[in-house]
């Protein structure tokens, strides 16, 4: 294991496309950010806060939060080059198996086998244990933060329980966010 105060070299385009693949190859529903996030710690290319910043952008940003994440680390790693290796690696299994999947249920008339249908249900269920375990270290970091938890809290009963539209519970807590994590001015 690498001494903490030993910087790691930064991955190439080629490190992150193989990172990427790997983990696109054994995530299933929200596994991604957490199989990325492990890999990438080990490797001590991001550390908690970094990823935890990363993985806020990329829901915060329009599209898919795997592919923004990859694109986001790759960049922030290896320039856009790196962005362009994380996101490749991190798309050819899935457009494969999406692939292969849809010309073998386009030839099934009346759509998928029950047997299939209940295997799916199955593992939605597992798809959200896998999301929760992705949460866990981004709670760790947020509640570290000033504000952290009151801002956790209010987003969570705003958008969860109250049912409020997310732009404007976005705009209030990043608006009380920056108040209350603002640096310091130096006169």
């Amino acid at each position: 294991m690498r001494p903490p105060t030993e910087p790691a070299s930064p991955p190439t385009p080629l490190q992150l496309l193989t990172l990427f693949l790997g983990v696109a190859l054994v995530s299933i529903g929200g596994g991604l950010h957490a199989h990325a996030r492990r890999a990438l710690l080990a490797r001590a290319w991001v550390t908690e806060a970094s990823f935890a910043e990363a993985f806020t952008l990329a829901q915060l940003t329009p599209g898919p939060n795997g592919v923004n994440l990859a694109a986001i680390l790759g960049a922030q790693l290896a320039g856009p080059r790196g962005a362009a290796g994380a996101v490749i690696g991190l798309l050819i299994p899935g457009t494969v198996a999406m692939s292969v999947a849809t010309a073998f249920t386009l030839q099934l008339p009346g759509g998928l086998p029950p047997l299939l249908q209940s295997a799916l249900i199955g593992a939605a269920c597992a798809a959200l244990g896998v999301m929760a375990t992705a949460v866990v270290p981004l709670v760790k970091v947020g509640a570290g933060l000033r504000g952290g938890p009151v801002l956790m809290g209010f987003t969570l009963l705003a958008l969860g329980a109250l049912r409020l539209d997310l732009l404007p519970v976005l705009l209030v807590v990043l608006a009380v966010g920056v108040i209350l994590n603002r640096p310091a001015r130096h006169e």
